[in-house]
């Protein structure tokens, strides 16, 4: 069993004041269990600050985690804040790392922290060798999707289920994205937990309804990595201007529009448009197969707040008391437009007091899907609420 902790804090010029209100909340001298790990998440003005250094340096235990662009943990919700979810068991164990920077090569990091992970597990005897569950937290990268990180870290572990995300800023340009561990801010490396023990999760998750989708279809003819080249054989940045959707190859007004992607299996992957380049390119937040099938949807204010409450309603009928993360993407924040807490509002009214809990903004959804003979899918997405019962 895991019990869940959390804390936050706005406190971000004053190191000592900000340890003082997380260290209060979370009663470490008598809240902790045999074995824990912390979950951080705070605004990217924090990494000019010695709060998490100094922070980290105070708990007894590795932290990990990625920067958001909002917050909320029991009611208090602000776009400039830290939180920190303390994960505690006596039968669950916790390894956690970061990976050497990412460059062109992605596998030789990820491979050499996967590794170093699995021969770092908790020593305990009743606990298997194999992780039940990963949490990974992913750098936002223009050069590479966080798909491929995924794919790497699917492949060393065999497919064990994966819940997480993508570091996300405030900033318009994703400058200032970072991943964190024990303190350090890291912009193009790796952080990843990996739990060993029964913890039997719950993932649910509130993606692009299917009635959101337009009808107008294409075809992906050109695709590299995670930048969509072309579109029924013509730049794609030339396509979305066929459809009245861009201007002299500026994407920049399609953040929150999702595009939907269709597999050969009519399973269905969403992309955010993240930018564009002069030869016509589009770039996304993570690649897609040659000759799929391309739709728009659209999503506003209204179907996010909608479907993030009718999926917290049913975690909570399901939590049975325990605790929750839940991360939804950048791009349903700016599908709010002015009323940017609405959905964390939304959260608060469907939990309450009820659980412990922490919502987070990210850049992409991590999360499994597992068929009823327990194949494990696991998934980047877009414009995608995501939520694990722990």
């Amino acid at each position: 069993m895991i019990k869940m902790l959390t804390s936050f804090t706005e406190e971000i010029d004053d190191a000592k004041a900000a340890i003082s209100d997380v260290l209060a909340s979370l009663d470490i001298d008598n809240g902790l269990s045999a074995n824990s790990v912390g979950i951080l998440h705070c605004a990217s003005d924090f990494a000019a600050s010695s709060v998490v250094s100094e922070l980290c340096a105070e708990l007894p235990f590795d932290v990990l985690g990625c920067t958001t662009m909002g917050i909320q943990t029991f009611g208090l919700t602000s776009e400039l804040a830290l939180s920190i979810t303390v994960l505690t068991s006596d039968d669950v164990g916790f390894a956690a790392g970061v990976s050497a920077p990412v460059e062109d090569d992605i596998d030789g990091p990820v491979s050499e922290l996967y590794r170093r992970i699995v021969a770092n597990r908790p020593t305990c005897p009743t606990l298997q060798k194999r992780p039940s569950l990963l949490i990974p937290y992913i750098p936002f990268m223009f050069s590479a999707g966080g798909d491929e990180f995924l794919a790497k870290i699917d492949e060393l572990s065999g497919g064990i289920p994966a819940f997480g995300g993508l570091a996300i800023s405030n900033e318009i340009d994703y400058s200032e994205t970072y991943t964190i561990f024990n303190g350090e801010f890291f912009p193009t490396s790796l952080s990843l937990l990996a739990i060993f023990g029964d913890v039997c999760p719950v993932f649910l998750a509130a993606p692009v309804d299917n009635d959101n989708i337009l009808k107008q279809k294409a075809v992906i003819t050109g695709m590299k990595r995670n930048v969509l080249q072309t579109v029924n054989n013509i730049p794609a940045a030339e396509y979305l201007e066929s459809l009245g959707l861009a201007e002299n190859g500026d994407v920049s007004g399609l953040v929150s529009m999702p595009f939907i992607i269709t597999l050969e299996d009519g399973s269905k992957l969403t992309r955010a448009c993240i930018d564009s380049n002069e030869k016509g390119e589009v770039l996304l937040c993570g690649s897609a197969p040659l000759n799929s099938t391309l739709s728009l949807a659209t999503i506003g204010s209204e179907d996010v707040v909608r479907s993030t409450g009718a999926t917290v309603s049913e975690a909570l009928g399901r939590a049975g008391g325990r605790g929750m993360l839940i991360y939804s993407s950048a791009a349903r924040n700016w599908a709010l437009g002015t009323n940017f807490t609405a959905e964390q509002d939304k959260v608060d009214e469907c939990i309450g007091g009820s659980v412990p809990y922490n919502f987070s903004y990210c850049g992409g959804e991590i999360f499994p899907t597992i068929s009823e003979d327990g194949r494990v899918s696991n998934q980047l997405q877009n414009d995608t609420m995501i939520l694990c019962i722990l």
